[in-house]
């Protein structure tokens, strides 16, 4: 086929949204336009090649470099398969089969532990701004788009070819990440003392030191997949298969954003609701339980663009220019002591909903009893079916993630249960807190509920969360604007009672009082009926929004 014709056949095909724009083998080479005024682009060449005719899909590369030099080493390659052409202009998902990224000589391909798809960095938007897109009315020569948008700036088409010599990247490792439970703590150090100090008649502290390499290769041998890098320590763990949240040795840019297992540095964002609370500013004048639910979701619109985009931040400070793209780190969950809130937090974005956990289960019954006056006496099962139906309820209605986490202040006896029962109803993460005083878990009890989880889940795996949610037997809804907390007998004394809901009384006798006492005892009397019926209950709020995924939908007033 003549040459022109080829083209012309090429660019009709791709007009029509066929899966392949150019023939194998061919390769092109693109010069970088910088976005930000007064400021050069963060590399100046991109060259994009195809790969060998692929079974199901279309094998591409992707290089980029820091000079308009071909003879220079790429500062990464990334080579993939996916359904349809990237450079087919079609902006419907990509679907990747295979993603291999090479970084120097080092080869490593990313799998998805649970699903066995290719696993894909966490970046928003990462399909479509961190592979090329054909702009606009681009026209092609040799099927590539004369124009592309990539990373925030513009390519422009200098030349093509055919004939790219295409040879096997040896020695690839593959990855396999398990994104579906995650597992860590947000400290990178363990205690000294690897036991338990006595916190009474006062507090005492541990001594905290960083980890080494070897307590990396025991944290991860013993089910952990979450961690901060040590300088000098943990940087081995870029190429093993468990996430991180970076440290250690400078970050590459754009090389390292292409690692599936890097998460970003912001694991979580802490406590809206117990900072709002201890806010003097709020507590002395918030009055209604409506002005907490809206106050708490403006704050955490507000919080969230500090931690989504902190690596942002982090990089133009580094003289990394950006272009019209934001880097947004999208999955931070929040971790919170209140879970009562979960529903309003994550209704205000919020990715997932993590509980500080210091159950203990005779506290438990004694504040189900003050505030419902039933004399049950719950069990350590039925105490975490409560906790994690309001957050997992919260979770469903929005699509999002939750999971709980171990204090010092937990039973150590209940912990095992709170951990396996958490990850059979779906959680998605389980976390440890490390430092300050009784509230650190101590390092060797972190290592051993690890094992606990690990062992469990290979004895009972469970289905994929990210496949069709099952459909439970009961959803519990209480009115908008409230959430259900559980307070002491103390008459609102205990920093955990709702004494800065200033529409309630100290006595709990006025009309407010009551109200809320009324919707506290029909919503534990479902919970009880469910958990004598040993159905599969979540606790949601009545939005207005349709409570689909159940069997049954109750809802519980105050009036």
């Amino acid at each position: 086929m003549p040459r022109a014709l080829h083209a012309g056949v090429l660019a009709a095909l791709c007009g029509a949204g066929s899966a392949f724009c150019a023939a194998p083998l061919s390769h092109a080479w693109y010069r970088v336009l910088p976005a930000d005024e007064g400021n050069g682009p963060p590399f100046h060449a991109v060259a994009f090649a195809y790969g060998p005719a692929a079974d199901g899909g279309v094998a591409w590369e992707l290089e980029v470099r820091k000079e308009d030099a071909p003879a220079e080493a790429p500062l990464f390659a990334l080579r993939c398969v996916t359904a349809r052409d990237p450079l087919a202009g079609v902006l419907d998902p990509r679907e990747f089969t295979r993603y291999r990224l090479r970084i120097g000589a080092r080869a490593l391909e990313y799998r998805d532990a649970v699903t066995g798809r290719a696993a894909l960095p966490g970046w928003g938007e990462f399909t479509r701004r961190f592979v090329p897109c054909p702009a606009k009315g681009a026209d092609r020569t040799g099927g590539f788009p004369h124009t592309c948008e990539y990373l925030g700036h513009v390519l422009t088409l200098r030349w093509t070819a055919e004939g790219k010599a295409w040879a096997d990247w040896p020695d690839t490792k593959t990855l396999a990440l398990d994104g579906e439970m995650l597992v860590g703590t947000g400290r990178v150090f363990k205690d000294a003392e690897g036991a338990r100090l006595p916190q009474a008649p006062e507090r005492r502290n541990y001594t905290y030191v960083n980890w080494t390499a070897d307590d990396y290769r025991a944290m991860i041998a013993a089910g952990m997949n979450l961690f901060g890098i040590v300088p000098g320590a943990g940087e081995f763990i870029r190429e093993e298969p468990v996430f991180h949240r970076g440290g250690g040795a400078g970050l590459s840019y754009p090389a390292d954003l292409y690692r599936s297992n890097f998460v970003g540095p912001e694991m979580f964002m802490d406590e809206p609701a117990c900072l709002m609370v201890g806010d003097k500013t709020v507590h002395t004048t918030l009055r209604y339980f409506t002005d907490a639910a809206a106050l708490l979701g403006a704050r955490v619109r507000a919080q969230s663009p500090k931690r989504v985009f902190a690596l942002e931040r982090e990089l133009v400070k580094a003289g990394v220019s950006f272009g019209d793209m934001r880097l947004a780190q999208v999955d931070v969950a929040i971790w919170e002591t209140r879970y009562e809130t979960a529903f309003y937090q994550l209704a205000a974005g919020g990715a997932g909903f993590v509980h500080e956990g210091r159950y203990q289960l005779g506290e438990f019954n004694e504040w189900a009893r003050a505030s419902t006056g039933s004399d049950r006496r719950y069990t350590a099962e039925e105490m975490f079916r409560y906790h994690f139906a309001v957050m997992r309820g919260a979770a469903r209605r929005f699509g999002k993630d939750w999971g709980t986490s171990i204090y010092g202040q937990a039973d150590p006896a209940l912990s095992p249960l709170a951990v396996t029962l958490a990850y059979d109803m779906g959680a998605r993460y389980v976390w440890f807190w490390t430092s300050d005083h009784d509230h650190h878990l101590p390092w060797p009890e972190q290592l051993e509920l690890a094992r606990v989880l690990a062992r469990h889940a290979a004895a009972k795996p469970r289905p994929s969360i990210r496949g069709p949610r099952p459909v439970l037997d009961k959803a519990i809804a209480i009115p908008y604007g409230y959430f259900p907390v559980l307070e002491s007998p103390s008459k609102r004394r205990n920093a955990w009672d709702l004494w800065w809901v200033r529409e309630l009384d100290p006595e709990g006798r006025n009309e407010a009082s009551l109200r809320y006492r009324r919707l506290m005892e029909r919503a534990f009397a479902e919970v009880n009926r469910a958990l004598d019926a040993r159905e599969d209950f979540d606790i949601t709020v009545d939005d207005g929004a349709e409570i689909a995924g159940y069997r049954k939908v109750v809802r519980v007033g105050a009036e």
